[in-house]
């Protein structure tokens, strides 16, 4: 059973090395993509390199594109591309969001799996505390 596609949408490529920290805690992962956008890209540029990343790959659903900044470049690629693609686009990529999805991935994504990988980074952002003692 193949592994469904993800895709990373992320600022100065940061995303590879978010998924380099996934490897060390779940093994070497697959079927997961970055498009980076340099500084140097421009809007166009940037659209037709996430159209080719997403015409070269195959997915049941919805395929999935996490993305790091709402409101971002990014982010607004991902949301123009869903007009002609089944995307299931998530912003706010973390190592719990990517965690999370990395470990869906024998499934076919949908609202639901999208809804599940959400929470799963809400989750993990928290105040950290020591209990205290009474």
């Amino acid at each position: 059973m193949s592994k469904e596609p993800i895709v990373l949408l992320t600022h100065g490529g940061w995303g590879q090395r978010l998924l380099n920290s996934i490897n060390m805690i779940v093994g070497e992962t697959e079927n997961v993509y970055e498009v980076i956008l340099e500084p140097a890209d421009n809007l166009q540029e940037y659209i037709k390199r996430v159209e080719l990343q997403l015409q070269s790959l195959t997915w049941s659903e919805k395929l999935l594109i996490l993305t790091d900044i709402k409101g971002g470049t990014t982010s607004n690629v991902a949301l123009r591309l869903s007009r002609d693609y089944d995307i299931l686009a998530i912003s706010g990529l973390n190592t719990a969001m990517l965690l999370d999805a990395v470990m869906k991935q024998y499934f076919p994504f949908t609202e639901q799996a999208g809804k599940e990988i959400l929470q799963a980074s809400l989750d993990n952002c928290q105040i950290l505390e020591i209990p205290s003692v009474n």
